[in-house]
């Protein structure tokens, strides 16, 4: 290894000589390769609190056209407790069973607000609404719960202390000095959420899908590799792999765990929600994104489909825009896998 006065030099070097060790092969057993990639990232994960059974409780209940918007609390864990709206469209009878999505936000500035359309900025109101894709969801006919994630509204109650400094690498910074990881305690909030949703009489547990844009593409890729609840999928705004983040110095601490890069990459985990439904969706124009990266991922992400006889159950949206999930090309796909 060269001597470098650049840390980013010696992560290249490093990473170089150190290539990742559970990378599928051409020839190899597709679905045992599976397994060994899925039980390394168990490995790799961190200690959580308890869970406690849940509990529910109704802060507030909007009435709007078409749906009720409940502002929920509800039971995690034996320190901590989730914040998240659940959407429910009207018209549903006595009876009926409709999928279900959980849909998660990524750094809009207003959180599950901005999702679920309860804030929209006087300036751009119009664009505020494209990325609601909560909003767009329950309009449709689903169940929707929109989870808040620590650090955004809701779930923001210590943000005096961080001031300037970014509010996800502050975060993960104080989680591991207790060997905890964020991205680990927003998995388990977000299969709490799949508890709730689940419980609901009017879904159907065998129909919940997952979307999500952003720091919400990153995390709906992981509850949907760890909980096979989740029926099907849209990731959107994450097809960037986290040895360029790391190159960059601008990965978002509470997106991976710990190690990671030493047995695989974003590719590999993508992989391992085949044949689950799947609708990977990128924007030409997203500059969080290098277009090499994203092409040779969706190449490998399609042969893991291939090699499983699925590749019905994948799709692939390439649109012309930026940061931005696309609900219009989300919807059918979600339709038609989840039976809507």
């Amino acid at each position: 290894m060269t001597p470098s006065d650049s840390f980013t030099a010696v992560l290249e070097a490093y990473g170089e000589s150190h290539p990742p060790s559970l990378t599928y092969r051409a020839g190899d057993d597709f679905p045992e390769w599976q397994e060994r990639f899925r039980r390394q990232l168990e490995s790799l994960r961190s200690p959580v609190p308890d869970r406690v059974p849940l509990q529910v409780e109704i802060l507030e209940s909007t009435e709007n056209a078409g749906h009720t918007r409940h502002l929920l609390r509800m039971s995690v864990s034996d320190c901590s407790s989730l914040i998240a709206y659940l959407l429910v469209p009207h018209g549903i009878r006595v009876g009926e069973k409709r999928p279900g999505l959980i849909a998660i936000h990524g750094h809009y500035k207003h959180g599950i607000d901005s999702i679920c359309g309860v804030r929209v900025e006087a300036s751009d109101p119009n664009n505020d609404i494209r990325h609601a894709y909560a909003l767009h969801a329950v309009r449709e006919g689903y169940i929707v719960l929109a989870p808040a994630l620590w650090g955004w509204p809701g779930r923001d109650g210590h943000l005096d202390l961080v001031g300037g400094l970014d509010r996800c690498n502050v975060a993960q910074i104080a989680a591991g000095m207790y060997g905890l990881n964020m991205v680990d305690l927003h998995i388990q909030d977000c299969q709490a959420a799949l508890d709730l949703l689940a419980s609901r009489p009017e879904v159907d547990e065998e129909r919940i899908g997952c979307l999500g844009n952003s720091t919400g593409g990153r995390m709906t890729m992981w509850l949907s590799v760890f909980d096979e609840r989740v029926k099907a999928c849209v990731p959107s705004g994450s097809m960037n792999t986290f040895r360029e983040r790391s190159l960059k110095l601008s990965s978002c601490g509470i997106q991976y765990p710990f190690g990671l890069l030493r047995y695989g990459d974003v590719p590999e985990i993508f992989s391992l929600i085949s044949p689950r439904p799947m609708q990977l969706q990128a924007g030409e124009g997203d500059g969080l994104i290098t277009p090499q990266d994203r092409d040779s991922m969706e190449t490998q992400v399609r042969g893991a489909y291939r090699l499983l006889d699925a590749e019905a159950a994948y799709d692939y949206v390439l649109h012309g825009e930026g940061h931005l999930l696309r609900w219009d090309r989300a919807a059918p796909f979600l339709a038609r896998h989840l039976e809507l």
